[in-house]
């Protein structure tokens, strides 16, 4: 019962100083100290947005007769994205390797095999 009205006093008491309360008892999430990408974001002024307004004008691509959310420039880099090829497994890379290998002469793959030895494989 005691934890009961000690965890009610400290929850109102964060809550008088401003503080947040979150699941962790009140602990700062903790911070990241990766560099972020910088973003190119193609942003219009204010003068050109309310141009693009009057003339109902796309904001992504500068045409007439839509809106944002229903241009075709949109979809169709979606679909781009979705394209490209995903990362190959393990397996996938090593098999496709084998493969390239198999097709080389004797040589080659003489050669190859002492360059990898060369290197440290």
């Amino acid at each position: 019962m005691n934890a009961a009205i000690l965890f009610d006093e400290s929850y109102k008491q964060a809550q008088e100083y401003g503080k947040t309360w979150d699941k962790d008892n009140g602990r700062k999430p903790q911070q990241s100290f990766q560099k972020k990408e910088e973003v190119a974001i193609k942003q219009i002024s204010e003068i050109d947005q309310k141009e693009y307004m009057a003339k109902s004008l796309c904001f992504q691509c500068g045409r007439g007769g839509h809106q944002v959310r229903d241009c075709l420039d949109v979809v169709k880099r979606k679909e781009k994205k979705k394209e490209e090829p995903r990362k190959l497994l393990k397996e996938e890379r090593f098999t496709k390797i084998r493969a390239l290998v198999n097709d080389q002469m004797e040589e080659e793959k003489n050669m190859l095999i002492d360059l990898m030895e060369q290197e440290g494989f």
